[in-house]
């Protein structure tokens, strides 16, 4: 255990101190929330009276947290196959599990500055929640990273090593244009989105913000994405163990 704890603390300080990791998972989606609430100010999203600088808060802390979990996972481990560090630690004492475990507690520390310093903001550009919602959103969004934290690691094992930057950009923009994170989708697209976990991360999120009753098929499709991806994740990681 205190190997797996080891690995973990240093998991956490490589990814702090990558300053593209930080801009991408914080900063970035900082600007992007900034500039688009506003520009939207005063104004609801249609066919609701939510604020859209409430349903920006939410989207764009998503959206840090999928870049935070699934691309820093995905392209740290792919880099770390390249260079041989896996199988150096298949040497160590560390158990089987060590590896992953210390990827998903890191992932989940990493990715609270993401959520944290949108919601900061958010407070600065009008909005107004109870404590009780900061925090059951904070919880959605930070819970929820969880399934993209397991695609990956999946992805990073099982994808060649030269195929995964385009694989992981295809998934996290696709997933996001779908997921809402962007803007308010509606029609085909919010049915096509409603099958992914970056549109429940989302839409739970502003369901306990703004009053509306949860969607509990939605937080069942979202633990299934979670559960599902880590079990592709194990399947994955036993794989490449066994290369």
């Amino acid at each position: 255990m205190s190997g797996v704890m080891a690995l973990g603390r240093l998991e956490i300080v490589r990814s702090l101190r990558n300053r593209r990791v930080m801009f991408f998972t914080i900063l970035y989606p900082a600007m992007l929330f900034l500039l688009s609430a506003s520009s939207v100010k005063g104004k609801n999203v249609p066919g609701t009276d939510i604020p859209y600088v409430d349903y920006f808060l939410v989207a764009y802390a998503s959206f840090g947290v999928i870049a935070a979990s699934l691309n820093n996972n995905a392209m740290r481990i792919s880099q770390e196959r390249k260079e041989g560090w896996i199988r150096q630690l298949r040497l160590t004492a560390l158990p089987s599990y060590g590896y992953v475990v210390s990827k998903i507690a890191a992932s989940l520390l990493v990715v609270i500055p993401a959520i944290v310093v949108t919601f900061l903001l958010g407070t600065t550009q009008g909005v107004k929640l109870s404590g009780e919602e900061w925090v059951s959103a904070f919880l959605v969004i930070w819970l929820g990273s969880l399934a993209f934290t397991a695609l990956g690691i999946a992805i990073g094992y099982g994808v060649p090593q030269d195929a995964v930057q385009p694989a992981t950009l295809i998934i996290y923009v696709a997933g996001s244009f779908l997921g809402g994170q962007f803007f308010a989708v509606s029609g085909t697209l919010e049915t096509i989105g409603k099958a992914l976990p970056t549109y429940w991360v989302r839409e739970i999120a502003t369901q306990v913000i703004s009053g509306q009753p949860i969607s509990w098929g939605g937080v069942a499709i979202l633990a299934a994405w979670v559960v599902g991806c880590a079990i592709l994740a194990a399947v994955m990681y036993q794989k490449r163990a066994e290369d």
